[in-house]
């Protein structure tokens, strides 16, 4: 049989990892954030002292840096979400302070190359995979491709309050203008650009509350299932 693969891709703060995680925890299937691998190598490059423009020197830190995520949708310590080079990753997987090499690195074409195949790997017996191209690049024939959108302002509200919850300080109106900006960098960027794969569905998480949200996802599912077969 096909290992089920179900994409979830979108921008920043759409709901991208709560919606994965109830679907892998419903259909007993790994979760797969694929960002969590230039995360992982952002890290790294922290770490390393490398510079955001220093292009060479961050293909060449993806090229070293073993990533280690994890895939268990039960665990939702983002703290404890990847190991670079065998060490934690802790709170700087999410320090805005690193937002800069994180930008940069994900928008050279080498990088996003060397990634991609340890990303592909870990669903080869099926997976929920989430993040930005998995419709459209990593897993582009996947079963299922939702992908989510919001408003910046709610958006903006949700990753305010999750930085809170993680004890960081956030303003909503300065995460929507980072979030504004970091939508336009990763629509127009020349690789992988973030769209809607031509066979997603896209559903509007600021309309739509999770649990609708998740039983809409699960009735897709269904129909794709009985539809096969």
């Amino acid at each position: 049989m096909t290992p089920t693969v179900i994409t979830i891709d979108g921008p920043a703060g759409s709901g991208k990892t709560t919606l994965g995680r109830r679907l892998a925890t419903t259909l007993g299937l790994p979760l797969v954030d694929t960002g969590l691998f230039y995360r992982g190598v952002m890290v790294a490059a922290a770490r390393a002292g490398i510079a955001p423009d220093d292009r060479d020197a961050l293909i060449d830190c993806a090229r070293r840096t073993e990533v280690v995520i994890d895939t268990d949708p039960n665990h939702d310590d983002a703290d404890s979400a990847a190991l670079v080079d065998g060490i934690d990753a802790g709170p700087a997987l999410r320090d805005p302070a690193n937002a800069p090499l994180l930008a940069s690195m994900s928008s050279i074409p080498e990088v996003r190359a060397v990634l991609l195949e340890a990303q592909r790997a870990l669903a080869r017996d099926g997976a929920i995979a989430v993040g930005r191209d998995c419709g459209t690049v990593v897993f582009p024939h996947a079963q299922l491709k939702l992908y989510l959108v919001a408003s910046e302002t709610v958006r903006a509200q949700r990753r305010a309050s999750q930085l809170r919850g993680n004890g960081a300080d956030a303003d909503s109106a300065l995460m929507r203008g980072e979030i504004g900006a970091r939508d336009r960098r990763d629509a127009t960027r020349s690789a992988a650009p973030m769209q809607p794969a031509p066979d997603a569905h896209v559903l509007d998480t600021g309309v739509l509350g999770v649990d609708e949200v998740v039983r809409t996802a699960l009735q897709l599912w269904a129909a794709v299932t009985a539809a096969t077969g």
